[in-house]
């Protein structure tokens, strides 16, 4: 009998350090909080699975889980809650209506229009890749946990320094230092608040973004211009020698390619996203002008959105939109 109950504490204890072992307690960052008032370990780990032939809440049939997770997916977990059920947090999956009426067409990352199957407008989630873009893997499949640390890490956004499968991982982006944000997310969580910390507008960019994106696309690190070089640059001011670009058209921000909304029939698009390199606030990363730099998210939603290939504007979409060249027609203005 004591023998039993030693094996047994055992195993208890065994659980506990795994589960604790999968807490990254950071200091600073955005993360899930193990308040009682908002969030526990078991609204997404269970220690035992099934307790009487009852599951747990929430939970999903079939289990257990790898982690103790009540369901099968990384995904299929924080679509819990992510998926517009839960209007403190914020929505990743198509449709997204939290933001309308916010002055924003969506939020700073985008949505997924599916979980688990291709994505041509984004990312995929729990589907598996053989070709991935602009890079040297091959064969992978993502999840939400590929770039963001659920429990928590110094970087904006929980994003992992080194993403799940990265060839390489040392870039760290920092609030306040490489990004900046007017609002920040509310604590506890509420509708409002996460609307206005989400939306695409409430974040300013100086610095990394291209090069933590650049950790799995790596082979877009030649950012030369030249031969050799495979795509846009990137983290260069517009009014650089030699670039086929109008700065003073961007800085101005009117005329050919700015407009109100994207698919309004009237060709223009909102001010596209940039970096300020010599950004040392809110305010200061949010000023255009003729130095601004194009980075990654100046064309592209992280996690994907209504065009293809993540673009912000349909340049790659059939169907012949007044906006096509809306994007390219703000710094360039040929």
């Amino acid at each position: 009998m004591k023998m039993t109950i030693f094996k047994f504490k055992t195993n208890l204890l065994y659980i506990a350090v795994t589960l604790f072992s999968m807490v990254n307690i950071v200091s600073a960052g955005e993360f899930h909080s193990l308040n009682a008032e908002i969030m526990t370990c078991a609204d997404c780990h269970t220690m035992h699975y099934m307790d009487g032939g009852v599951l747990p809440t929430k939970s999903e049939a079939g289990g257990p889980w790898d982690q103790l997770l009540l369901v099968s997916t990384t995904t299929k977990l924080c679509l819990m809650c992510h998926d517009g059920s839960d209007v403190k947090a914020p929505d990743v999956l198509h449709p997204v209506n939290m933001y309308d009426n916010s002055g924003d067409e969506h939020s700073g990352a985008g949505s997924f229009y599916n979980s688990e199957w291709e994505n041509t407008n984004g990312h995929d989630l729990e589907n598996s890749v053989s070709d991935v873009p602009f890079s040297t893997l091959t064969n992978i499949t993502m999840n939400c946990a590929s770039c963001h640390d659920p429990h928590g890490t110094d970087n904006y956004r929980n994003l992992l320094t080194k993403p799940i499968d990265a060839r390489v991982g040392t870039t760290v982006v920092i609030l306040d230092t490489d990004i900046f944000e007017n609002i920040n997310p509310p604590f506890p969580p509420d509708q409002s608040g996460a609307i206005s910390a989400y939306r695409e507008s409430n974040t300013g960019y100086k610095a990394n973004m291209s090069l933590w994106c650049m950790n799995c696309h790596d082979d877009l690190k030649n950012n030369m211009p030249g031969a050799g070089r495979i795509h846009h640059l990137t983290d260069v001011p517009l009014n650089g020698t030699g670039y086929n670009t109008d700065p003073a058209h961007w800085a101005a921000g009117s005329g050919s390619g700015f407009g109100d909304a994207t698919g309004d029939l009237i060709e223009g698009v909102p001010r596209l996203r940039f970096q300020s390199a010599d950004a040392y606030d809110y305010s200061s990363s949010k000023s255009a002008g003729q130095d601004n730099q194009v980075y990654c998210g100046t064309c592209h939603l992280a996690h994907g959105g209504g065009y293809r290939y993540g673009l912000a504007w349909p340049y790659a979409d059939t169907g012949g939109s007044v906006d096509k060249d809306s994007g390219c027609q703000q710094c360039h203005n040929l």
